[in-house]
């Protein structure tokens, strides 16, 4: 990693990173890690060390942003005996007292991942300025014990409810750098404590999603990340456990894709934290498989526990996992969730990739960019039990009028929160003039879901009696459609990377499709794989029952019996989009963080219900933030592994507290 960082990237920029000018915001993004690797690697030629003093020079005249936040610590503290960040250490130290806006070290605001990277960065701070500099920053050891504060807040609360920006495939790497900081360079042994009970949990999280260097499951905002090694989440993982479809050298790690997000792994390569040993052997599925895990994540705020629900199917070839969302779909905080994800093993080989296979709803246009399964639709339902992913859309005939009225509720939530949010970091422009409370504008006339695979030359696929077939390297694919149009002609992106089916149906039926798993060793042939799908599987509407449900039943003889829920309410994703608070907190809460009253009745339902084999899944009830064999995370504690690996956390106590346990 630190090789190919030091000496290979960035392949599009000979010589120098991008944001080389210093009117990038995300400047340090983009050179710390290159210059951690110069410096960690003792590449000392003379070039490289002038763009090293430059760039350090120009950014200790900027103002921080939560990328810079977090890459300037590793530097400060691992590498602070060079001359130009000793040099310049006491400005940098300025331009972090210096901000006092929503992006500061310590009242920081936003997204999940950019608090992990500001306030952690902010207690590394606040210690550097109390030990070298406490006469020229007098607040320093409020900040510090402020930070404090908030670490062991936030560390323990997860152990609880999870975290918000679950298991995102953008996000997670930039949740982790914060902390991998603080353990590496807190002074305070309860920080450190702290710091690795946070790692842990991520390490563990991870570690059950990962397959071949792709994230599997449910996805925060994993859009495009349809191959393995692609983004700085999977870069991360291989560079914890390995388990890369393709072999690796310095020189191919990027896989031709010149991308910026390997080069945030340089933190964890440098850091001296490792991921239990447990957590290893669940990452590479060195366990007893399959299994089914019951999940459970909170709001952004962690004050909602269990209030989105996910499954996850692990079998020897292949991952399938869904979430459950009350999210509407209507804004730019949440249509970017990845409902669902099916990833499929492949052997080793050069430049291969795990196969991978998704859906999207109605708002997504056929275009290249949005073929990830990303842009969830206001109206999808999903229902997922073990190898058997159900995906339901249906566009109510009042659709255009739901959408008006919720629009009428954004626009005045967006007034709502530029004025609390003008009081609290009064004069921040940038936010207030790009407003981050967004009402997406989407298509309403068509009533259609898609589903989507990553196409290449080796994998087959055919139609037999409406089903769509799909043939993988190591599993089989059946796609049943829902509705009266059946499954629509295969359609291809521009470069033809995408297989696409589309379902259509009038607007006010439901439709969608129901794709069902088999491992490809359990059948001589294809032919033998399509027969047993045709006979031993069924799909039926009973018209004595309610309208819009339906029953299936498994190659593995579950049956499921579907009700797509049409009435309801939702809410919409928790953070600095809340009103309510005049002033900022270094713990935000909610409340007081309030949000604006949601429409209730026909056409807000977002969460379908089901029965397996004649029981109820109970939708209702608390879940565990990880529930199943291996990884069982809640009310404070955490399981990792099984027998001589079993590891274990209780933060049930005011500090975590790590054991292994047979």
């Amino acid at each position: 990693m630190l090789d190919y960082v030091a000496n290979y990237y960035p392949r599009s920029h000979p010589g120098y990173p991008p944001g080389h000018d210093g009117k990038l915001s995300d400047f340090g993004k983009y050179n710390y890690p290159l210059f951690i690797a110069w410096l960690e690697q003792k590449i000392m030629d003379s070039a490289k060390m002038k763009i090293l003093d430059n760039r350090l020079l120009l950014f200790s005249t900027l103002p921080t942003f939560h990328f810079n936040l977090v890459g300037l610590p590793r530097l400060l503290y691992q590498y602070g005996h060079y001359k130009s960040l000793k040099q310049h250490e006491l400005e940098f130290l300025s331009r972090v007292w210096e901000r006092h806006d929503s992006y500061n070290a310590f009242t920081a605001e936003g997204t999940e991942n950019h608090i992990a990277m500001s306030k952690p960065s902010g207690y590394l701070y606040a210690q550097m300025a109390l030990q070298k500099y406490p006469g020229k920053f007098p607040e320093a050891a409020e900040r510090l014990d402020s930070m404090k504060q908030w670490i062991l807040y936030w560390s323990k609360q997860i152990f609880y409810t999870g975290t918000g920006e679950f298991n995102s495939a953008i996000y997670q790497t930039y949740s982790v750098l914060g902390w991998l900081n603080l353990y590496d360079f807190a002074a305070d042994a309860d920080v450190k404590l702290a710091a690795k009970a946070v790692l842990d949990y991520y390490a563990a999280e991870i570690a059950l999603h990962i397959q071949q260097c792709m994230p599997g499951g449910s996805d925060m905002r994993g859009q495009g990340m349809v191959r393995s090694l692609q983004g700085s989440y999977a870069y991360l993982a291989w560079l914890w456990y390995g388990d890369s479809p393709a072999p690796l050298t310095a020189a191919t790690l990027d896989q031709g894709r010149s991308t910026n997000e390997i080069i945030q792994s340089v933190h964890a390569a440098t850091s001296t934290y490792r991921p239990p040993n447990a957590a290893v052997a669940l990452a590479r599925k060195e366990i007893q498989l399959p299994v089914m895990y019951y999940n459970s994540k909170p709001a952004y705020l962690l004050n909602q526990p269990s209030l989105i629900r996910q499954t996850l199917y692990l079998d020897s070839f292949y991952s399938l996992g869904a979430g459950y969302f009350p999210y509407g779909g209507w804004g730019s905080g949440n249509n970017q969730i990845l409902s669902w994800k099916f990833i499929s093993r492949v052997s080793a080989g050069e430049g291969k990739s795990a196969q991978y296979a998704s859906g999207i709803g109605l708002v997504a246009p056929l275009d290249k960019q949005h073929l990830g399964g990303n842009k969830r639709s206001p109206f999808d339902q999903i229902v997922h039990h073990k190898n058997v992913l159900v995906h339901i859309t249906k566009m109510p005939q009042n659709a255009e009028k739901i959408a008006g009225s919720v629009q009428k509720i954004y626009n005045e939530w967006r007034q709502r929160w530029a004025i609390d949010f003008g009081r609290r970091f009064p004069g921040e422009s940038y936010k207030l003039e790009n407003n981050p409370v967004k009402f997406q504008a989407m298509d309403l006339t068509h009533n259609r879901s898609f589903f989507t695979c990553v196409n290449s030359p080796d994998i087959q696929w055919w139609f037999q009696q409406g089903v769509l077939f799909v043939a993988l390297e190591q599993t089989l694919l059946a796609v049943r459609p829902i509705g009266s149009s059946g499954m629509g002609a295969i359609q291809y992106s521009t470069d033809s990377s995408m297989l696409i089916s589309e379902v259509n149906a009038p607007v006010g039926e439901l439709c969608g499709f129901v794709m069902e798993v088999a491992n490809r060793s359990k059948y001589l042939n294809l032919r033998e794989f399509e027969k047993d799908i045709l006979k031993h599987t069924h799909i039926s509407y009973p018209q004595f029952l309610k309208k819009d449900y339906l029953i299936y039943k498994s190659l593995m003889g579950d049956q499921l019996n579907i009700q797509y829920q049409e009435r309801g309410t939702f809410t919409e994703p928790m953070f600095d989009f809340g009103y309510g608070v005049t002033m900022p907190t270094h713990i935000p809460t909610a409340p007081p963080f309030i949000m604006p009253q949601w429409p209730k009745g026909k056409g807000h339902g977002k969460i379908a219900s089901w029965k397996v084999n004649g029981e109820r899944l109970n939708l209702k009830k608390k879940w565990a933030v990880y529930q199943g064999e291996y990884l069982t995370i809640k009310d404070g504690e955490m399981w990792l592994g099984t027998g001589d690996q079993r590891y274990h956390i209780d933060y049930t106590g005011m500090l975590p507290v790590f054991t292994n346990r047979k």
